[in-house]
């Protein structure tokens, strides 16, 4: 350990660099928002707002009700709910109206684009990327989403 003290003290940049990638370690493996609240308001033809596998997913793994007025809220549990690809793991938000209740995508229920969830754990960054649309950082448990299309 004495030996490990001289060094960072005769190489201060090497005990910097150190330091910082230990830290960036620690930062990748424990995501700082455990827990994202998405609330908001959509379309009120919609009646549900759920957690898609992917894009051709007709049954998703979590539902919540939007309400008559277009209020919706859903918490996307990081990482649990999302599936890895490559250095990011996302989850695949959709909008829809499940006319008969049956809480499956059926063919011909009205249904948004994805609302990808990505989180990046090599610089613990979270956003949502609509697709071939707007991309938003989130930099809170609870992100406001107002969906109009």
């Amino acid at each position: 350990m004495v030996n490990g003290i001289i060094m960072i003290r005769a190489f201060p940049t090497i005990g910097v660099l150190i330091a910082l990638i230990i830290s960036n370690l620690a930062l990748a493996q424990s995501p700082s928002i455990k827990n994202l609240t998405i609330k908001g308001k959509t379309l009120s033809t919609f009646n549900r707002v759920a957690l898609f596998e992917g894009g051709g997913s007709k049954r998703p793994f979590k539902v919540k009700s939007v309400s008559s007025t277009g209020k919706y809220s859903i918490i996307v549990s990081i990482p649990s709910d999302m599936r890895q690809k490559k250095d990011y793991l996302y989850t695949d938000m959709r909008f829809w109206n499940d006319k008969n209740g049956n809480r499956i995508k059926d063919s011909g229920e009205p249904i948004s684009e994805c609302h990808f969830i990505i989180y990046v754990p090599s610089i613990d960054r979270l956003y949502l990327q609509v697709y071939k649309g707007d991309r938003f950082d989130i930099d809170s448990s609870v992100f406001v989403y107002n969906y109009r299309k």
